[in-house]
């Protein structure tokens, strides 16, 4: 290439210095013009050399530019091989930093069911103390008039019985009503003796369990203390590489941003794995035809890669597993697969979960999607690979970016704070209500049931 672009230089050096030589050496020279010849061949070779300077400037500065051209390519090829570096490097200590918050996050989940169990017991002990209060209330108010004349009859059944103004038979009688309504109130009064021992027992029992409550909730705001600074440190470290490494997943992200449903959303990243494998299958193609190998297998290699996805798929949990001990979050399940909704059956799993809970990665892969979408709250969409995504919704917060690598069980998010406890319940996060969290599960472009896989 640097011969033929200094070709038209080189011929014009030639031109003027053979114009030069002729001009001061010529074949047929008149004597009486010698003189005036002389001069003109001069200037003539003084303009023949300025000529000559002039082009071997422009070739010096053409090689000066083409010389800094190729710097440049080569610097920002070694740049754009540096940053895809850096990113390769960056993924990887978050995936590292990611699994080693796997143990801690499960033990904050088992602490957090622990929390949410040991609360609905205190529940059901308050409730429990508040219904016995309210029966000894109520015969306490019943009996209470009733005990200065039953005081007085036991006390002097016949005189009190003989002094009213009534017939032998009727006192006797009344002797005989009275003695039953002595028996009837003595066992009333026996049954308020015994609420009121049941009611100290489950003060006490109230007292233990919400001490045992506070030491778990203690416990728990530690674990998730730690967990949250992890996460955050796996998030900061990928999030550092903002290069062309990671143009793919911001496309992915924008490309949900613009969905106007789940459905949507999924579809859409989709259509950009498939364009992305379609277009490097005909680069492998065309390397092929012109007989470039490597660049032809390295094509192949990274449309295999896509078609792959960045996670090991999914494998269904084997039958001997505990329950529940896959589930993304601690809590019960309010909504199951296929369950009658006003939508029609549930396209996923609705979990009611303890208020501000740790919401677990079921999967190991690659995050799609991360942040608010219309009504859902703060979702993630997560590719587990071989074309299974999870997608999560209704989280308050979330630990995770788009483009970043993820373990299995490792912290997304947390699920808003709220005000009803522990216990079981539904609804949606709007209005006081319980936060749920909605788990969906596709396969391309098809919904499956999540429950075989958590």
């Amino acid at each position: 290439m640097l011969a033929a672009a200094f070709l038209p230089a080189a011929l014009l050096q030639a031109a003027l210095l053979q114009a030069a030589w002729a001009a001061a050496n010529p074949v047929h020279r008149h004597s009486t013009h010698r003189a005036g010849r002389g001069v003109a061949a001069d200037a003539a070779a003084e303009a023949a050399r300025r000529a000559v300077e002039q082009a071997r400037a422009a070739q010096r500065a053409l090689i000066a530019r083409q010389q800094a051209q190729a710097r440049d390519l080569t610097a920002r090829a070694a740049a754009r091989a540096a940053a895809e570096a850096r990113a390769r490097d960056d993924a990887a200590r978050a995936a590292v930093l990611s699994a080693a918050t796997i143990d801690a996050t499960a033990q904050l989940q088992q602490t957090e069911q622990q929390t949410a169990e040991l609360a609905d017991r205190v529940g059901a002990l308050h409730a429990e103390q508040a219904r016995l209060r309210a029966e000894l209330a109520r015969d306490s108010a019943a009996i209470g008039p009733m005990l200065p004349l039953a005081a007085r009859l036991a006390r002097y059944p016949a005189d009190t019985l003989l002094a009213a103004p009534v017939p032998p038979d009727h006192a006797i009688t009344g002797l005989l009503v009275v003695r039953g309504l002595s028996a009837q109130l003595e066992q009333r009064a026996d049954a308020i003796r015994e609420r009121r021992v049941v009611l100290a027992q489950l003060d006490a029992q109230a007292a233990q369990e919400g001490a045992r409550l506070d030491a778990l909730q203690r416990l728990q705001a530690a674990q998730r203390d730690s967990v949250s600074r992890a996460a955050r440190a796996a998030r900061l470290t990928q999030r550092r590489s903002r290069d062309a490494a990671s143009l793919a997943a911001r496309q992915a992200e924008d490309a949900a941003r613009q969905a106007t449903s789940l459905q949507d959303a999924v579809a859409r990243i989709e259509a950009l794995e498939q364009a992305a494998e379609a277009r490097l299958e005909q680069a492998a193609q065309a390397a092929a035809r012109a007989h470039r190998a490597d660049e032809a297998a390295a094509a192949h290699a990274r449309a295999e890669a896509i078609a792959q996805g960045p996670g090991p798929g999914l494998s269904a949990v084997p039958a001997g597993r505990p329950a529940g001990r896959g589930a993304p979050v601690a809590g019960t399940i309010v909504t199951g697969w296929g369950a009658a909704t006003e939508a029609g059956p549930a396209t996923g799993i609705t979990y009611a979960p303890p208020s501000g809970a740790t919401v677990r990665a079921p999967c190991a892969g690659q995050v799609d999607f991360a942040g608010a979408f219309r009504s859902y709250g703060q979702m993630v969409i997560l590719d587990c690979g071989r074309h299974y995504r999870f997608v999560l919704a209704g989280m308050g917060s979330l630990d995770v970016s788009a483009g970043q690598s993820l373990a299995k069980g490792a912290p997304m998010g947390t699920m808003p704070g709220w005000s009803g406890g522990g216990g079981p319940g539904g609804g949606g996060s709007g209005g006081g209500g319980r936060p749920s969290l909605f788990v969906q599960l596709r396969r391309g472009g098809a919904v499956i049931d999540p429950a075989p896989f958590l």
